[in-house]
């Protein structure tokens, strides 16, 4: 019985110095995270930034560097900090799509004219799947498009800036990125579920994953713990960025959003859940032009290997004032949401290489 005392003593001394163990080897991934986000905001001159990392569905990393506004001195808080997101606004989207189409309301194959009967007819059939995958040959921005300071009171109207320009290539044939394309599918979910667009991922997205931070970025609203915009000039100066109205392109980039908000978003779709896998497969799928190259992009979601042969899916984002990166590992259960408030920030293999950290 004493010996038997002692084993059981012995085995709880060993489990809990495996606990020390692993919380020690934690905390050097973490600490390491840290030194690599410190090299690339140096590298990069950026006021501020905000990085969460989870691993098994559990943020083991969510911190702020920086100013979220320089201006105010604020510094940058991941849980409350709100950035734009840039097009990290087209995965978040397209749950609309998805859920509607799991409910049998949206016809991802079908013409986009079966919703839109009024949308100009092109030189053949265009769905929602191809212009979710951008290879409806809808085009992306125009000269200083990027930059529009206008406000768009309804999605419709903002379909007129490109509605009735000839595509840049046949239907299916070419992978040509826009964001225009998914001013068009944000209209379609308007008319496959009868309600307003932002009302629609309000009610269906943000609310069911406690996305409480996550808002479109109204210009002419206050909205509390936004961050200011800023770019880069000569002699690695930061200025504020120019002013521009993101109600050009709700869907396709015009969210604002916390690391952490984000980060929820990731790890509801690393695994079925509030998604089923059929629904997670359908997004995340690379599709195919007509030739049958791989796009590595899916509805909403790109997708590829990173350079130790990992796969993953994610969407990085560019916007005035803002470069963010959303990535997921689904095998690993590994996810990294990084946000900026500088534009064109070179990420490079940054987020893939915090991502190895936690996978050793």
């Amino acid at each position: 019985m004493k010996f038997l005392k002692l084993s059981l003593t012995f085995v709880f001394v060993l489990a809990a110095l495996s606990c020390q163990s692993k919380k020690k080897e934690a905390s050097t991934e973490v600490k390491q995270a840290i030194e690599l986000t410190h090299e690339f905001i140096a590298k990069n001159n950026i006021p501020g930034l905000a990085i969460t990392v989870s691993v098994k569905g559990k943020n083991v990393l969510s911190k702020g560097f920086g100013y979220g506004n320089l201006e105010a001195q604020t510094k940058v808080d991941p849980a409350k900090t709100r950035f734009r997101i840039g097009s990290i606004s087209k995965p978040v989207s397209a749950d609309a799509l998805i859920q509607l189409w799991d409910q049998n309301k949206l016809q991802l194959d079908s013409s986009i004219q079966y919703y839109l009967p009024d949308f100009p007819k092109k030189q053949a059939k265009i769905t929602s799947r191809m212009v979710a995958g951008h290879l409806a040959g809808i085009r992306h921005y125009n000269g200083n498009e990027f930059l529009s300071a206008k406000h768009y009171n309804s999605i419709n109207d903002a379909l007129e800036i490109f509605e009735n320009d000839p595509l840049i290539s046949y239907p299916g044939r070419e992978y040509h990125y826009s964001s225009y394309g998914w001013n068009l599918l944000s209209r379609i979910v308007e008319k496959a579920s009868g309600e307003d667009f932002l009302a629609y991922m309000q009610k269906h997205v943000f609310d069911p994953l406690e996305m409480h931070n996550t808002i479109a970025d109204h210009t002419d609203s206050i909205i509390p713990n936004r961050t200011g915009f800023y770019q880069r000039i000569e002699n690695n100066k930061i200025v504020n960025g120019a002013y521009v109205d993101n109600s050009i392109k709700w869907a396709g980039g015009g969210f604002l959003s916390t690391s952490e908000d984000v980060m929820r978003f990731a790890v509801a779709h690393s695994k079925a859940g509030y998604l089923n896998q059929k629904q997670i497969d359908e997004l995340t799928r690379s599709q195919k032009t007509t030739n049958g190259t791989i796009t590595e992009y899916g509805i909403g979601w790109a997708s590829g290997t990173d350079n130790n042969g990992h796969y993953y899916y994610g969407h990085s984002g560019g916007s005035i004032g803002a470069t963010t990166h959303m990535i997921v590992y689904p095998k690993e259960e590994v996810c990294v949401v990084v946000l900026t408030n500088l534009s064109r920030v070179r990420f490079r293999s940054f987020s893939h290489d915090i991502a190895n950290l936690f996978m050793k």
